[in-house]
């Protein structure tokens, strides 16, 4: 792998401020939520905003209403996906990637230096930024970084 300072960094490309919920908030809640904002995931959080859990539309589907259980009387805690898997918001962009690759998920918390939730980052996010990570290839190449 080439070795240079020119990295993209967790923390340039990630979604901020990240919607989040209570583990007893209700799902009806969190749907609502997601509509809001037009967003796929909410991070569940303790009350020193410490990520628990995440909830997806996925989760929602897949746990719920394909299960034929009672949306409204379900709570983020009965349904979340734990424990979320979370990275440093100064991670670069290729290890997170890589992260998820070997995960298999599509959406990763981000910490700040206090283990707080500083953001999320998502495939589409890695994808939306392709372009750039190929150029940052290019100039490795072109420059002649050595191994």
């Amino acid at each position: 792998m080439y070795s240079t300072n020119n990295s993209v960094r967790v923390r340039e490309i990630m979604s901020s401020p990240v919607v989040v919920a209570s583990e007893n908030e209700s799902i009806k809640s969190i749907a609502q939520k997601m509509n809001k904002h037009n967003i796929n995931s909410v991070i569940i959080t303790d009350s020193s905003n410490t990520p628990l859990g995440m909830i997806t539309e996925r989760d929602i589907i897949g746990r719920l209403l394909a299960k034929k259980r009672n949306l409204l009387f379900a709570k983020a805690k009965h349904v979340m996906t734990k424990p979320v898997v979370t990275i440093s918001k100064d991670t670069t962009l290729e290890e997170a990637a890589k992260l998820m690759s070997e995960k298999r998920i599509k959406k990763l918390c981000v910490l700040d230096e206090n283990s707080k939730i500083a953001g999320i980052i998502t495939e589409s996010d890695i994808i939306k930024n392709a372009t750039y990570l190929i150029e940052v290839l290019k100039n490795i190449i072109d420059t002649g970084y050595q191994k």
